[in-house]
């Protein structure tokens, strides 16, 4: 299930493919994701192909963050249960 849930990860990020091909009616739909920006930025930097845009790279630093606060709250409250659940 995890070796599935990767590759359709590689499909819905632009690793495979750069985030110009995709149509701009679903380009939102591909920025939604936060690891497009970042994956579009070293494809800029390494290759001089892709896009760089400060706006994609403070959404995905946002999203990032707003993720790693709600797992660490979500964290500290099965922490004391957790080894009793598994």
């Amino acid at each position: 299930m995890v070796t599935f849930g990767v590759q359709l990860l590689m499909y819905a990020t632009p690793v495979v493919y750069p985030l110009s091909e995709v149509p701009d009616k679903y380009k939102w739909l591909a920025l939604a994701n936060p690891m497009a920006p970042i994956i579009e930025t070293f494809r800029y930097a390494f290759l001089g192909s892709g896009s760089f845009s400060v706006t994609y790279l403070l959404y995905s630093t946002a999203t990032t963050l707003i993720l790693l606060l709600l797992g660490v709250i979500l964290f500290n409250r099965v922490e004391k249960t957790f080894m009793d659940t598994v």
